[in-house]
């Protein structure tokens, strides 16, 4: 499919991590949009300042701006006004929800720009309606002008730039109740947050038997690839861990050096306290290097738990992890059941011990009885959650402004 006549000028802070580009390099490639991404110049990754990884060999334009704001919510690219109005686009899709200041900067831009309209996207992970009462509550109560201040700027945002939005892009069912409810019906459409085929696929088993001789990896071996908040839950799985010490397995974890932070360090205590430290194997990896970890790795969890103002949003190690053929097993925290469908395993969310039941059970079993599952879970993962989904998505939204009824339907039965 080619779409000579689409430009999109697509704003990314995401896309300071390179590997979160290739959707758009696979929209310039494969489906013959013309591309110009916009990201930060720099970033806060564990507390420090980074600048944006190397863009210099990136096959589609890029500009690196800076960001202002001091909450990712109020986060604006300086010069974005000036960029639109001399690259012209025929879309914008800006990587953030409707309820921020960087979608509300686009919108005021265009208005002021004045030239022929582009269509303008917004992708949101948000899959929890707003409780703004709750949050007045709660500031008051605590005496905290900030989250007194947060509910009434971000429903501003929203009531400002519902009108211009032509579309917004969610990654879950819940997500796209959540934007049809908050007034958006009729332009939302469910898309996956695609991985890239090229690097997240199972490995010759040479290759793997040459990590896991390097890492040590001499046992079944249970993973957890998540960020280190406590929101996605590790406690929870180390709690599991220590109910299946009389089976033979290892522990496979980053050693997240990067994020030093309390939970970080509550969970480097929890594992000694639990005596789980013989059974761990640290390892350190950008996110493109991580398909080579996960392919040593036997059962990949993702043990996230639900708050009051968050549930899990996607689970984009959940998808990678079913592509590269491993055992994924999740809470069942917001979309987490809806990506893994029935090629994988789920449990109460928070419930450790039920957790270490199935581990128990996974564990007792022979793997060629698990091998149809790793074949199902490879499947799913490339026919819902690939780049290349992904942008057959978009490329339709650009062309036709809708996506196929029979495409929509196949994707939500399978779930």
């Amino acid at each position: 499919m080619s779409n000579p006549g689409i430009r999109m000028l697509a704003l990314s802070p995401p896309c300071f991590t390179a590997v979160n580009r290739e959707i758009y390099r696979f929209l310039a490639k494969n489906h013959g949009f013309t591309m110009h991404l916009v990201m930060p110049r720099r970033s806060k990754v564990g507390g420090d300042w980074k600048m944006c990884e190397n863009t210099s060999t990136e096959p589609i334009e890029t500009s690196l701006l800076d960001v202002t704001g001091i909450h990712p919510n109020l986060y604006r690219f300086q010069g974005i006004e000036k960029l639109i109005e001399g690259w012209r686009p025929t879309h914008i899709l800006i990587d953030n929800d409707p309820a921020t200041m960087m979608v509300h900067q686009v919108v005021r831009s265009i208005q002021r720009v004045g030239s022929a309209r582009p269509k303008v996207w917004a992708q949101t992970a948000v899959n929890l309606m707003p409780d703004a009462f709750r949050d007045l509550r709660l500031g008051t109560r605590e005496l905290k002008p900030n989250l007194v201040a947060g509910p009434l700027i971000t429903s501003w945002l929203r009531n400002s730039v519902r009108p211009h939005l032509d579309r917004v892009l969610t990654l879950s069912k819940d997500g796209s109740s959540v934007m049809e409810e908050l007034g958006f019906s009729g332009r939302v459409t469910q898309i996956p947050l695609g991985f890239d085929r090229r690097l997240f696929h199972p490995e010759s088993p040479e290759l793997i038997a040459s990590t896991r001789s390097r890492l040590g990896l001499t046992h079944p071996t249970i993973a957890y690839f998540g960020r280190l908040v406590h929101s996605k839950g590790l406690h929870v799985l180390l709690q599991a861990l220590v109910s299946v010490m009389d089976l033979p397995w290892q522990f496979l974890v980053d050693r997240f050096s990067t994020y030093q932070t309390p939970y970080a360090a509550s969970i480097k205590q929890q594992i000694e306290t639990l005596g789980l430290s013989e059974r761990v194997v640290f390892f350190d990896a950008t996110h493109s290097e991580m398909p080579v970890y996960m392919n040593a790795a036997d059962f990949v969890v993702l043990p996230s738990v639900t708050t009051p103002k968050w549930k899990e949003q996607y689970g984009r190690v959940i998808p990678e992890a079913m592509a590269c053929g491993k055992i994924v097993i999740g809470s069942r925290s917001g979309a987490i059941p809806e990506i893994i469908g029935d090629a994988g395993y789920t449990f109460p969310e928070g419930d450790f011990k039920a957790l270490g039941g199935l581990i128990r059970k996974l564990l007792m079993e022979a793997p060629e009885s698990l091998e149809q599952t790793r074949k199902a879970a490879v499947r799913r993962s490339h026919d819902y959650y690939s780049v290349d989904r992904q942008a057959e998505i978009l490329a339709q939204l650009a062309t036709i402004g809708e996506v196929r009824n029979e495409q929509l339907t196949r994707n939500s039965s399978s779930c």
